[in-house]
């Protein structure tokens, strides 16, 4: 949801997204968010019957009523979920690994952008699977029918924007920075002094525009950080 790269993402958090307060923008649900994840991170395919295995977050109240990442509005009560990266859409079996209690949720926002989290259930859903009380819970997720909009939910762009939390002349504020988001959001790094800037530069991620200017106003939303939104190179 729907923190772009947004990004561990910032962290160790509590232990479900619902204890942030999220952006009130909108993202048109006719892009889908490009999110660069860390290479440890485990990877779902979109194609129907791929299966991974991860951990499971769950959010209701205060996102009951805001708009999710694709423009729809969020109903807590609903099956659905949020990925950093399938399709919207996509429909995911959802399998808790304490009890053996599944659901099948349909992705229509993105998150969670905590390290460590896979998938980020509405509240409706974590019911089904009884992971209330636990808040977050070992899940396998298994893609059960792709979204009908897979051919276009990647569109090919060759321009992409990393979203800045600041920038230091020295290197030791700006790592301490990222120590501090990279245990909320994945893909923060520190860009180093170049040629064309002598800073030390904090960023998150790689993203279409879009999702980028999203991903920013939720980080003003919740860590009340004024970032900006920068064209990679």
């Amino acid at each position: 949801m729907r923190n772009l790269v947004l990004i561990s993402i910032l962290m160790t958090l509590t232990s479900a997204c619902h204890s942030r307060t999220r952006a009130s923008v909108t993202a048109p649900a006719s892009l889908d968010v490009v999110v660069e994840t860390r290479t440890s991170d485990p990877v779902l395919e979109p194609a129907s019957g791929s299966v991974v295995d991860g951990n499971a977050s769950y959010y209701g109240d205060p996102y009951h009523g805001r708009q999710t990442a694709n423009g729809e509005t969020f109903d807590k009560n609903k099956l659905t979920a949020a990925h950093r990266t399938l399709p919207f859409d996509t429909w995911v079996n959802v399998r808790n690994q304490l009890n053996g209690q599944s659901v099948d949720v349909r992705i229509n926002d993105r998150g969670p952008f905590v390290a460590g989290r896979m998938i980020d259930l509405s509240e409706g859903a974590a019911r089904k699977i009884d992971m209330i009380r636990t808040g977050v819970a070992p899940v396998k997720l298994t893609v059960v029918q792709e979204s009908p909009n897979q051919a276009t939910a990647r569109p090919e762009q060759n321009v992409f924007y990393a979203v800045q939390l600041g920038a230091f002349s020295d290197e030791e504020p700006a790592q301490d920075l990222r120590r501090r988001m990279d245990n909320k959001y994945t893909g923060t790094y520190v860009d180093r002094p170049s040629d064309d800037s002598p800073y030390y530069k904090v960023r998150i991620g790689r993203a279409l525009l879009s999702e980028a200017r999203y991903l920013q106003n939720l980080i003003k939303d919740e860590d009340d950080i004024d970032a900006i939104v920068v064209e990679m190179n």
